[in-house]
């Protein structure tokens, strides 16, 4: 029933209604109901942006808490690749190998041990067999006799000669004596020849012989085994005699400058000057 129908119904009472009115009515109801539809559109706008809204504060906290629940993990560094882990892997294989190979060279082998116990328990065998052969033949060694020093023949070497006259001029009536000394110089005994056991005296003046005591078989002294260092001595006494012609033909010798050597096992002393003054 239209609202036309309406107010027909409702008697004579009921003014009728005009087209304007009625258009003005359907104006208003258009109005409102465009303005109830703005309504619902506003409504449904501000639902839907209330619920976009608070979607969007979510995920900006969500964001948020990502991002704080996030910093603490900042210090830990990136998950390694397997490359990485390969790498660090081989290394620290490597490092264990050697340390294994360290620790074997420090470490003795039992072998080792063993050598060194086989070389321990040897010593005692080996310092007892030298025990038990050295110190029988220590024991069986006779002890060391002093040795006798052999005694060498008096030489140059080893003896030294020297004639001392017991003045340098000799006046009338003076006859000139001599001291004779042979020491051995050397560290052992040395010894004369029973042969030549006789000190010659020779006396000379310039080139000419004058005196010698082997002519007349004449000896001032004998002498025998000289020690180490000893100092063997004589004297002899000239008479002025020349003997040089034979020992029947004895004459004295005249005033001059005469020179007197004295001769051991061959080994001759120095001249010695004697003045013959009167």
């Amino acid at each position: 029933m239209s609202e036309h129908d309406y107010e027909e119904l409702n008697g004579s009472q009921a003014a009728p209604v005009g087209e304007e009115t009625y258009r003005k009515r359907r104006i208003a109801a258009a109005i409102v109901a465009i303005l109830a539809i703005l309504l619902l559109i506003w409504g449904l706008t501000w639902l839907f942006g209330k619920i976009m809204g608070g979607s969007s504060d979510e995920n900006a906290a969500g964001a948020a808490s990502t991002s704080a629940s996030s910093e603490p993990f900042d210090s830990f560094s990136a998950r390694p690749s397997e490359s990485d882990e390969a790498t660090d892997k081989a290394t620290d294989e490597a490092e264990a190998s050697e340390s294994a190979d360290a620790e074997a060279t420090a470490e003795p082998s039992n072998s080792d041990e063993t050598t060194v116990e086989a070389t321990e328990t040897v010593e005692p065998t080996a310092k007892a067999t030298v025990e038990e052969t050295v110190e029988p033949t220590v024991e069986a060694t006779p002890t060391p006799t002093e040795t006798v020093a052999v005694a060498q023949a008096c030489s140059a070497a080893n003896m030294n000669v020297v004639l001392t006259p017991s003045q340098t001029t000799y006046t009338a009536g003076q006859n000139p004596s001599m001291a004779l000394t042979y020491t051995n110089t050397s560290a052992n005994p040395c010894e004369i020849p029973a042969a030549a056991q006789a000190a010659v005296i020779n006396i000379t003046s310039g080139p000419a012989q004058v005196y010698n005591t082997a002519t007349c078989n004449l000896s001032p002294a004998t002498v025998a085994e000289l020690e180490a260092g000893q100092i063997g001595q004589a004297a002899f006494t000239w008479d002025r005699t020349l003997n040089s012609l034979g020992c029947n033909n004895l004459r004295n010798v005249q005033p001059g400058h005469y020179w007197a050597t004295a001769t051991v096992n061959g080994v001759t002393s120095q001249p010695a000057r004697i003045i013959i003054a009167g």
